[in-house]
């Protein structure tokens, strides 16, 4: 076999190798980290899943961390901390956020379907293409959020701060 049949066939193996292995996007010490502590601030945890009824992360802080992707179904995310986080397609359904602070996060795309966000801060949240169907958003702030295409299908609203500053009655 000569030298070049035999370059091209380690490179077409390699390249074989490196597109068949899944990619992850965190590392497993920021995931441990986050789940021992509930702590992970400037974390890349890109399709985490911390899904689950049993999954307890209240009060956790990924201030300023990319989740795109994430799963949080189920979890119970009380007064968590997603200040300034990338949130892109995350997944919250029936998950509890009940006055968590997802200020200036970036939620486009992101499922809340039978997510309870009683009391949550969305103030500045880009909302674009968001779910909320048959959501619990009473008492959230959603001023200056950005809410194009979102869905609020069936979601409670009653004394919620809207985009606009005004409160649903």
């Amino acid at each position: 076999m000569g030298k070049t049949k035999l370059t091209v066939l380690i490179t077409s193996l390699l390249v074989s190798l490196a597109l068949a292995t899944p990619v992850v996007a965190y590392t497993k010490w920021q995931a441990k980290v986050l789940k021992r502590s509930k702590e992970c601030l400037y974390c890349h945890l890109s399709n985490i899943n911390l899904s689950g009824s049993n999954s307890n992360y209240k009060r956790m802080n990924v201030s300023g961390s990319v989740l795109q992707n994430a799963n949080f179904s189920g979890a119970n995310l009380e007064e968590a901390n997603f200040t300034n986080t990338d949130l892109t397609e995350a997944k919250f359904d029936s998950s509890n956020l009940q006055k968590a602070n997802l200020q200036r996060s970036i939620l486009k795309s992101a499922n809340f379907w039978g997510a309870n966000l009683y009391e949550a801060n969305l103030r500045g949240a880009d909302l674009t293409e968001a779910i909320f169907w048959d959501a619990d958003l009473r008492g959230a702030d959603l001023q200056d959020t950005d809410i194009s295409n979102a869905s609020f299908v069936d979601a409670q609203l009653q004394g919620a701060i809207l985009p606009d500053g005004s409160i649903y009655p």
